[in-house]
């Protein structure tokens, strides 16, 4: 197993390019590296990422997957928002197109902090039928309120902090309660 310390993760994560958020209508925010490291450690301790294969479905600027990468797995990164594919091609291979219009690689473990559907009622959906037909093992990050999701299990809470991105913020920061889950098939 590849032994990274949390901390070093996190601040390696943090030093990536940041998402560049162009489209509320696709949800795009940046996750924060501290937030990842977490999750991402909690899914290695369970699942393992050292040679497994991974999908970032709805990669941003690939946070979660270069996580993925520098805890030992061989990571695919999908995309629709070309500025942030851009980034995400500078990590690793890249599939640039909408999750749901493109095909997509079977792979071991899906990680996805998909939009939510608060932009576009049911957004979430391919990014959910996609992931688990691609793979056994889906870890997913969403809003702690959501009640549609299949039966998983709950494998870390937390505060998703969103800075002012977009025209219709009205505070400097704002958080929202999520809950990251594990699904299997």
């Amino acid at each position: 197993m590849i032994e990274l310390k949390l901390r070093h993760l996190a601040i390696s994560l943090s030093k990536l390019p940041k998402h560049p958020c162009n489209s509320v209508e696709l949800e795009q925010y940046q996750t924060e590296g501290d937030l990842a490291a977490l999750w991402l450690a909690q899914i290695d301790a369970i699942d393992g990422l050292e040679g497994k294969t991974v999908l970032d479905l709805g990669a941003g600027n690939g946070i979660l997957g270069h996580g993925a990468q520098l805890l030992g797995a061989e990571v695919t990164f999908v995309e629709c928002d070309v500025d942030a594919a851009a980034l995400c091609q500078e990590l690793g291979p890249t599939v640039i197109g909408r999750v749901g219009e493109v095909e997509l690689p079977s792979v071991d473990i899906v990680i996805t902090n998909p939009p939510w559907g608060v932009q576009t009622h049911g957004a979430d959906r391919a990014f959910i039928n996609e992931a688990l037909r691609c793979a056994p093992v889906v870890h997913m990050m969403h809003s702690a309120a959501a009640t549609h999701l299949p039966e998983g299990e709950v494998i870390l809470e937390g505060e998703f902090r969103m800075p002012a991105t977009y025209q219709h913020h009205n505070s400097r920061m704002g958080a929202t309660e999520i809950k990251c889950w594990r699904f299997t098939r």
